[in-house]
């Protein structure tokens, strides 16, 4: 098929093995469902030492994306830290979530509830990994850096197997695209989330089964189930479509041993992501929930326990609030272009979307917070299998010419729409804020903020607003003032422009008596409407 525009892969496959890539497959090769395509070869000996000679130029283009990546949402989400203007308690949870791990103690996070474990929340062992970091930095700014890392990362798989089948500036192009895609802004804007875990380990495993790796397919996909409970039905589904794909590859000549590794691989995820999911959610939480159960059955309607299942209430508490659910679909697919409804690696994404449609909270519903961005991998993926799949397809003069005149367009047009839609998007997402002088002013207010903060020794239990959880968090045992049931802390930092109160405080030293009856607090700072006060004696 003639090459132009973006899909310059003919002309640059025989250097791509010198790019860290395998070579890209003939143009005549037939493809495999879910994107299997011929199995690359391995690299000769020449290319190896070819490569290492330096004859050849590395292909700096995936890790400048990444790079690039990398600094804008590091940018954005370390400003907002620094003008204390927290999306939601998250950030103070996860800080004091990887503090605890970071000194090898149980996650206790008193922010979310007075000795509340955080295995009684989410199953999401996974966040222990920046513990190490944590010590070297102690403070959220590390967690920020490492949701920032690892957005950045799942830039390469994306935009390597991108430029594998379909060349370089392609592979770029969808690369830069993916990097900028709604989904991983959203989730960079809602400060930090486990589920950032999740992106780029989809996106090494999705990019493995593109390319017919089914051990590293299955590899990438294990500690999924470790970032959060219901990763273990994502897990499932990559397991279903591999096993989809050996069924399809069955008495292929030449294929038996590729099936037989598709089957045994997706045999083993199905049953691992689905084990571990029901172990997570009625097991493990449970055991550690101080009501010993998974609260957010609640979420589930009808399909909660003892929420009188039944079919129709089912599919109707689907289709509630269904413009909503519709417009989500469609922006979800529109940054591929609508090119990921041709791979079955779209099917992936099933899971996660239709448990959030059936849920009967609201927030899982739209384009906000974090719940769109592993989605977003997948979909890119999708869209890359379906473009490889295209572009090696052998010609057949008996397919319909609107078909073949469409599938043609989306190989050697579709890199293009993708990034001239992620431009677009951007306008209408978080990156906006990059070229906005607000989000990077602080103002005085901050200052009088972290001066306040200051007053609080390290170690100490305090008492805090929603804005102020995070960085106190980091060095003092911190509980949100929303809560009941919080202990008499040894401080109170109290922000009365910013307290979560509606309307505020009128006036905040009785406030605090009244919410701590019998107890002494005298004020040691009071400046700019925020307060701190030491109980007596402490």
């Amino acid at each position: 098929m003639p090459e132009n525009g973006l899909n310059d892969g003919a002309a640059e496959a025989s250097g791509s093995a010198h790019a860290g890539l395998p070579a890209e497959p003939p143009a005549g090769a037939k493809p495999e469902p879910g994107g299997a395509g011929p199995e690359p070869g391995r690299r000769s000996l020449r290319s190896l030492i070819t490569a290492r000679s330096g004859t050849r130029p590395i292909w700096w283009a995936p890790w400048l994306i990444a790079g690039f990546v990398f600094v804008v949402y590091l940018t954005l989400s370390l400003f907002r830290y620094l003008q204390l203007s927290p999306s939601s308690w998250d950030l103070g949870i996860f800080t004091e979530q990887v503090k605890q791990y970071a000194h090898l103690h149980a996650p206790v996070a008193d922010v979310r509830g007075a000795g509340f474990n955080l295995l009684g929340d989410h199953f999401s062992p996974i966040v222990a990994l920046i513990a190490p970091f944590f010590l070297i930095a102690p403070t959220p700014i590390t967690l920020l850096v490492a949701q920032a890392v690892l957005a950045a990362v799942s830039v390469l798989p994306v935009t390597w197997v991108a430029a594998e089948k379909l060349g370089r500036r392609a592979g770029a192009a969808i690369g830069l695209a993916y990097g900028l895609s709604w989904g991983l802004q959203q989730m960079i804007d809602f400060d930090f989330h486990e589920i950032a875990f999740a992106v780029p380990l989809l996106a090494f495993s999705l990019a493995a089964l593109v390319r017919g790796r089914y051990r590293g397919t299955v590899i990438w996909a294990l500690p999924l189930v470790f970032v959060k409970e219901d990763q273990g039905f994502t897990v499932a589904a990559i397991g279903i479509v591999m096993i989809g794909t050996a069924l399809w590859q069955a008495g292929r000549p030449g294929r038996a041993g590729s099936s037989r590794a598709a089957m045994l691989g997706g045999q083993f995820l199905l049953v691992w992501g689905m084990a571990w999911s029901v172990l997570a959610i009625a097991v493990i939480i449970p055991h550690f929930n101080p009501a010993h159960h998974y609260q957010y059955w609640s979420d589930g309607g009808t399909l909660s326990p003892g929420g009188h299942f039944s079919a129709g209430g089912s599919v109707a508490q689907f289709f509630t609030a269904w413009p909503t659910k519709l417009q989500t679909t469609l922006l979800l697919l529109l940054p591929t272009a609508f090119i990921a409804l041709w791979s079955p690696l779209a099917l992936i994404a099933l899971p996660t979307i239709v448990l959030r449609f059936l849920a009967t909270t609201t927030n899982f519903w739209g384009t906000q917070y974090h719940y769109n961005a592993t989605v977003m991998t997948i979909l890119f993926l999708a869209a890359i299998d379906a473009m490889g799949r295209f572009r090696n397809a052998p010609s057949q003069p008996s397919k319909s010419s609107w078909r073949t005149a469409l599938n043609t367009a989306i190989e050697r047009h579709g890199a293009v729409a993708m990034l001239a839609i992620a431009v677009a998007l951007i306008f209408q997402f978080p990156l906006a804020g990059l070229w906005q002088p607000s989000t990077y002013r602080l103002s005085p207010h901050v200052a009088i903020s972290r001066a306040a903060m200051a007053d609080v020794p390290d170690g100490a239990t305090v008492t805090t607003t929603l804005d102020l959880l995070a960085p106190l968090a980091a060095r003092t045992d911190t509980f949100w003032i929303g809560n009941s049931g919080n202990p008499d802390t040894a401080y109170i930092v109290f922000d009365g422009t910013n307290s979560g109160y509606d309307p505020e405080p009128a006036n905040i030293p009785s406030f605090i008596a009244s919410q701590h009856p019998g107890v002494k607090y005298q004020v040691i700072y009071d400046a700019g409407d925020v307060w701190v006060f030491r109980r007596a004696g402490a």
